[in-house]
């Protein structure tokens, strides 16, 4: 009974919600800031007005994503944002399945600081990015895998791994900068050198590396820029 509560909570996202969903398309009139190059990018996407920049500059760092139906809903939630595939579309075609992305307006005055609404534009794009990583981690399972994934959650150290991929996955769509950003955020806020995520809030400094530090992102990305070297030496040879 534990695993089917945990799946079902997994794929439906709702982690002590209280709330109703507050969601607008996005309408192209509303991209004069942007132009319309960004506008390109939210296309198959329901975004809240009020975060379609730090949004579209997070998605035109996913290219692939184009395709892919995303909804960013807006609601009171424990958690300040989480990604879940849609419940309804698991059982489609990997083209025809659609995912949501939870940002939350309210929660618990520990978690104030992680709202979406009161991070800095860089912040956002970073966190953003993390949450579209998953998306793209998604999008890579049959249906099988996603269930597997979603039992896995009973298991912490799966639920570290996961996460940390996650965070690698950013690092490698060119967003490195704006997680770290990001995650100096939470380590400063949050007075931890070490994040596991909002259910170990109340928990000591345990030295699990959940989400990568902000010397982990350095390192990968410096690893990156160093491939990306490699790659062009080789091209002009």
């Amino acid at each position: 009974m534990k695993k089917i509560a945990v799946l079902l909570l997994f794929f439906t996202g709702k982690f002590l919600v209280f709330g109703r969903d507050i969601q607008q398309p996005v309408k192209k009139n509303s991209m004069s800031v942007t132009g319309d190059t960004l506008y390109l990018f939210s296309q198959n996407k329901k975004i809240p007005k009020e975060f379609e920049l730090p949004i579209l500059t997070a998605l035109s760092h996913f290219p692939e994503l184009k395709p892919i139906r995303i909804n960013f809903i807006t609601r009171e939630a424990y958690t300040p944002l989480s990604t879940r595939p849609a419940f309804s579309s698991l059982i489609k075609r990997k083209s025809r399945r659609k995912y949501n992305v939870i940002i939350s307006t309210r929660s618990i005055d520990t978690l104030s600081h992680l709202l979406f609404k009161n991070l800095s534009f860089k912040e956002q794009v970073g966190v953003m990015g993390h949450e579209l990583s998953h998306v793209v981690d998604f999008d890579r399972k049959n249906f099988i895998q996603t269930v597997a994934s979603g039992v896995g959650h009973i298991s912490k150290r799966f639920v570290d791994k996961m996460e940390y991929r996650t965070d690698l996955i950013c690092i490698q769509h060119g967003l490195g900068k704006y997680l770290e950003s990001y995650s100096l955020h939470v380590r400063k806020t949050m007075h931890v050198k070490y994040w596991r995520g909002v259910d170990h809030i109340f928990e000591k400094d345990n030295h699990y590396e959940r989400y990568m530090n902000p010397d982990t992102i350095e390192k990968y990305m410096k690893e990156a820029a160093s491939n990306s070297d490699n790659k062009e030496t080789t091209i002009k040879k």
